[in-house]
């Protein structure tokens, strides 16, 4: 059978979704393991670019979809194997102690055929057939062993993306399997200009918090603040900006919220009134009700120097009062 070119082989990988990890991103990856490894394996190894990162006494193992990119392979202490990694595990049996990977983002699968597959059973939801890609995960985790960390290249979209990925997310982070969330802005690859993420698996941590990371700005986050944002782990969400912590000023944001307020409220009587024309019934006792409501607060709120104050003390929330003050 005649060979394909590198160049054939990322064109059809690139049409699929599949991309190349170039050395300095592979790098990258491996320095989120953070001892020496005796084994690591790529579920997804294409030509093994992120196990060529590792030292050669490092025991190497690796899937790949295509057989001819697997004969590309030339690292030392490796043993690879050709075939489809979700539907036919060569590696079933066995547990690493590091796992790096960088599957194919998104990619179609059956997860009907593979229901009853021990690495996919335990999860509260299987992946969506249009999206493998917490199936690739879901795989890693089965793999990993007790003390070993994976560090997985992925496609933005699993980190907020709902429905069944959003169960299984959910599940990841109260298992205690997150550990940390990078974000990988676009054209790091050759290939494309898309933003990708890395997500860093442990079994063994001995606390509940996730890492956040963007560059140099580093947030560790609470499992109860991750909850509150219904477990999106983009990392976006916890990572401000300095100077968006620097600028908030709780005094522009209550009177914002107070302009906000008196504006449903106008819309809310704009309605009622035309209601009450349209029905031939008369607003009064509703202003009336309102007014009494008011009066309850204008002897409770009080200024920093202890003055009570009424509501009516700020003139800028109501310009129809304060034209009428200002009239001879």
């Amino acid at each position: 059978m005649k060979q394909k070119s590198i160049k054939n082989i990322r064109k059809e990988f690139k049409d699929n979704g599949i991309f190349y990890t170039p050395e300095k991103l592979a790098e990258k990856i491996k320095s989120y393991v953070d001892f020496e490894p005796e084994t690591v394996y790529d579920p997804t190894c294409g030509v093994g670019n992120l196990l060529k990162v590792f030292h050669e006494n490092v025991k190497k193992y690796g899937q790949e979809l295509d057989e001819e990119q697997l004969a590309l392979i030339d690292i030392p202490n490796f043993t690879g194997a050709a075939g489809d990694t979700l539907k036919d595990d060569k590696f079933k049996d066995m547990k690493f102690d590091c796992i790096v990977a960088n599957p194919p983002f998104s990619v179609k699968w059956d997860p009907e055929e593979l229901k009853n597959d021990g690495r996919f059973s335990c999860s509260p939801a299987l992946p969506p057939p249009s999206k493998a890609d917490w199936a690739f995960m879901l795989h890693i985790l089965h793999h990993m062993s007790d003390n070993g960390v994976a560090v997985v290249l992925e496609f933005p979209g699993i980190l907020y993306r709902g429905q069944r990925e959003g169960k299984i997310r959910k599940w990841f982070v109260e298992n205690n399997y997150i550990d940390r969330v990078v974000n990988i802005p676009g054209n790091t690859f050759e290939d494309t200009s898309i933003a990708t993420c890395i997500v860093v698996l442990r079994k063994n941590k001995i606390t509940t918090d996730v890492l956040f990371e963007d560059g140099e700005r580093v947030e560790v986050v609470s499992y109860e603040a991750i909850k509150e944002n219904s477990f999106n782990l983009t990392p976006s969400i916890y990572l401000l900006e300095e100077n968006e912590k620097e600028e908030i000023d709780p005094c522009i944001l209550e009177n914002e919220a107070r302009r906000n307020f008196l504006h449903r409220l106008k819309k809310e009587l704009d309605f009622d009134k035309m209601v009450c024309e349209l029905q031939g019934i008369s607003i009064k006792p509703f202003i009336s009700a309102i007014k009494r409501v008011l009066r309850e607060y204008e002897t409770k709120p009080c200024d920093r120097s202890g003055q009570q104050m009424s509501i009516f003390d700020f003139p800028e929330y109501l310009p129809e009062r304060k034209a009428e003050e200002d009239k001879p």
